[in-house]
């Protein structure tokens, strides 16, 4: 995923099946715990999802979020909590100088037979894709104050810190569940197996996206009609099969750039891109500036 266009960028790797692979803050300990900028992010971002649980804190100005399609604006003070599995990304319509922190954990963690079925009430394929949590609202404060105390702890890593860890996520999960209970949104059955079908279409582009890709196929790797897979897109995606694919031949060329190891006309042709001015077209109307210029940008 690529976000907005500054000296320094951030890309998150996506698997085969388009999951996000997380470095967790220690190898051993699934915890993934930063506090960034928006100028750290460049645009524009791949959709993904990862099987951990992830919470996003607004600590100063605006950014807007989309889960499963759902659009939703985050003020300063404002978290959300992303579920498990989810088809997600963030991302700014303006300039707004936003500084956010970012806790996720694996709900694995927990694993047991007496853990599994409360994590199946919080991360069951019919629950809510997220949950907006407001400083204002009591018990919603309190599960941000654990998150913020999470991010923290795994962060400073002072003596006894992993048995902290764990305490904090234990009851994390715990408010958690009766929140995910008492939301008024849940997946319905159909949607659970649509977004199944949406990961796996979005995992054969992850792995084709280099060669000549038709629509038909796109909906075959899903196992749906070509009027559902547009239409499947188009809920959790807000956009085509084509435009998504589009995007994500884009974003894998900024890493090959990044790189700086092979020609633009190189790039055009290891990312699917039938010519080299196709792919300078294209990157300028997505990008707004050609590989070139974009190549320089970065190197300033």
């Amino acid at each position: 995923m690529w976000e907005r266009e500054v000296n320094r960028v951030y890309a998150i790797e996506i698997m085969d099946n388009n999951s996000e692979i997380l470095e967790y803050n220690e190898p051993d300990i699934p915890v993934k715990a930063t506090i960034t900028t928006q100028e750290e992010y460049m645009q524009p971002m791949v959709n993904h999802w990862h099987n951990d649980f992830e919470f996003i804190h607004i600590l100063s100005g605006e950014m807007w979020y989309c889960v499963d399609g759902v659009k939703c604006r985050l003020t300063a003070g404002q978290m959300i909590f992303v579920n498990s599995a989810r088809m997600h990304y963030g991302f700014w319509e303006d300039v707004y100088k936003c500084r956010f922190s970012c806790t996720i954990f694996h709900p694995g963690m927990l694993d047991s037979k007496l853990s599994h079925k409360y994590l199946e009430a919080i991360a069951g394929k019919t629950m809510p894709a997220f949950l907006i949590l407001r400083p204002e609202i009591m018990r919603e404060k309190e599960i941000m104050d654990m998150v913020e105390k999470l991010n923290i702890t795994t962060r400073e890593k002072k003596d006894g810190y992993e048995l902290e860890m764990m305490s904090l996520i234990y009851r994390i999960c715990f408010l958690l569940k009766d929140l995910v209970k008492a939301a008024p949104e849940v997946i319905s059955y159909v949607d659970a197996k649509k977004l199944e079908a949406m990961h796996r279409m979005t995992g054969f582009i992850q792995q084709q996206y280099q060669q000549k890709i038709s629509l038909n196929e796109i909906a075959m790797a899903g196992l749906v009609s070509r009027s559902a897979c547009c239409q499947i897109f188009k809920k959790f995606l807000g956009k085509s099969p084509v435009e998504y694919l589009t995007e994500y031949r884009i974003s894998k060329s900024v890493e090959l750039i990044l790189g700086g190891k092979n020609s633009m006309t190189d790039i055009a042709m290891l990312c699917g891109f039938g010519s080299s001015s196709y792919y300078a077209e294209t990157f300028h109307k997505i990008l707004g500036c050609t590989p070139t210029e974009y190549k320089m940008k970065c190197r300033m």
